[in-house]
């Protein structure tokens, strides 16, 4: 029996793709514990795994789509909109790490439970916030949050399969939660009006759907078998976490094929930050909150095709056909410049939905063939990092350039001249893909 003890990355970044969020815009370090590849640790029902993933991935994604959207309806300014959104982005993706090793120390449930349960909160209060400063502390406690619980989940997933059928069972589990978060986002997109045609209260009701569902993941978890393995080595010593320290950019110095990736991921995660602040205005003015959630439905479609496909085809033709996912971005800004209501900001969503999933399943495998065994983690908490700096500053940064150019020429004009720019950038980072090779061990 071969023991490992494997990481893996997932980026939740729902909102990389489509509103620019993590983007690689949800990303996760974690350890998947030591697991053998002849049968799995956990002891848990699928039924109960694919349940909290449902309502995990409802609250989650409910999150992701409408937090921007709803920082623009309570009137945030681009700058405002895009600390809003760096700082979400910075903690989830920085923050993560610590709490994976927590996990691994002391189990997988305290985190998720708490995780899950502060989510649920945040979610159901959102809606009664209407200060864009109020809703920023708001999305810093969310963040910390989605930072507590999303290592646990991750690692449950690894503790429950085994290594040789991981990212299938990984790939089935997240296929069959977007399935149903689509079909959610259906009915809500056609229920909520005709409860309400006022957009506050439309609000109210989805961000409790979100609520809801997260709160409805603690329940079950509770009822979960602890799935992380028992070591002797279940403690952080000072030693242990200086060396952590110190190699952290080990991974860069030692794989210069791994090295070129992560640049090249750098510079287009930067790219696609600038796209952030802007890229909601638009979507705000031509689409309703149920109109919005019609248009992420269509996202989701798009996703699970891309993910039931993608895998396939890094499997077969290498994982450098993956980077297609990241080269059509260009392609979103240039929708919503030329978009004027909702269907055909859709088209927006279309192109995210596919390029996400491929890139989803692409960059996770990359990570992981780059590494040595004993290396993952160093690996994926690396380019964690470096993602998230460089999302922060592009985000910021393009938050500060729309707001002094809006003093010159209007909010709209400088709006949709700002796209433009976004969709060049975008364009540059795509095609640096093509200078990317194979993953290779260090």
């Amino acid at each position: 029996m071969k023991l490992s003890n494997t990481y893996i990355r997932i980026s939740t970044d729902y909102t990389d793709s489509l509103t620019g969020k993590i983007l690689t815009e949800n990303s996760v370090s974690v350890s998947l514990g030591y697991l053998s590849d002849k049968q799995p640790v956990s002891e848990n029902k699928k039924s109960l795994i694919y349940s909290i993933a449902i309502g995990k991935e409802v609250g989650n994604f409910t999150g992701a789509a409408y937090a921007q959207i709803y920082a623009v309806f309570i009137q945030s300014t681009p700058f405002v909109l895009a600390i809003i959104t760096s700082m979400r982005n910075l903690i989830q993706l920085a923050v993560q790490s610590p709490f994976g090793r927590l996990s691994d120390k002391f189990g997988r449930k305290p985190f998720l439970v708490s995780g899950l349960f502060v989510s649920a909160l945040m979610s159901f209060l959102y809606p009664l916030i209407t200060d864009p400063l109020i809703f920023l502390g708001a999305m810093i406690i969310y963040s910390l949050a989605f930072s507590i619980f999303t290592p646990s989940w991750i690692a449950v997933l690894g503790d429950s399969s085994k290594e040789s059928m991981r990212g299938s069972f990984i790939g089935r589990i997240t296929t069959v939660s977007v399935i149903f978060t689509m079909v959610v986002f259906l009915i809500t997109g056609w229920v909520v009006p005709l409860i309400s045609a006022d957009y506050a209260q439309q609000y109210s009701i989805i961000f409790r759907i979100g609520a809801f569902g997260f709160f409805l993941a603690g329940i079950i978890t509770l009822f979960m078998k602890e799935t992380a393995p028992i070591t002797v080595t279940n403690h952080l010593s000072p030693k242990g976490v200086k060396n952590s320290l110190v190699n952290t950019f080990k991974p860069l110095k030692e794989n210069p094929t791994f090295r070129r990736f992560v640049l090249v991921s750098a510079l287009m995660d930067f790219s696609m930050s600038t796209g952030w602040p802007i890229f909601i205005f638009v979507r705000e003015r031509y689409a309703s909150p149920t109109e919005y959630s019609l248009m992420w439905a269509a996202f989701m479609v798009c996703q699970v095709i891309s993910l039931v496909i993608g895998g396939y085809l890094i499997d077969k033709h290498g994982k450098v056909i993956g980077f297609w996912g990241r080269r059509v971005m260009f392609l979103i800004p240039i929708v919503l410049f030329f978009a004027r209501n909702w269907i055909e900001l859709t088209i927006g969503n279309l192109i995210g939905g596919i390029g996400f999933g491929l890139y989803f399943v692409t960059t996770n495998a990359y990570i992981i063939d780059s590494a040595p065994e004993e290396s993952k983690g160093n690996y994926v908490g690396m380019y964690q990092l470096i993602m998230g700096v460089v999302t922060f500053v592009g985000s910021i940064s393009m938050g500060i350039a729309t707001e002094l150019l809006i003093g010159f020429i209007g909010k709209w004009s400088a709006i949709y001249t700002m796209l433009v720019v976004v969709a060049i950038l975008r364009f540059i980072g795509g095609v640096a893909f093509f200078f990317v090779e194979e993953p290779k061990k260090a």
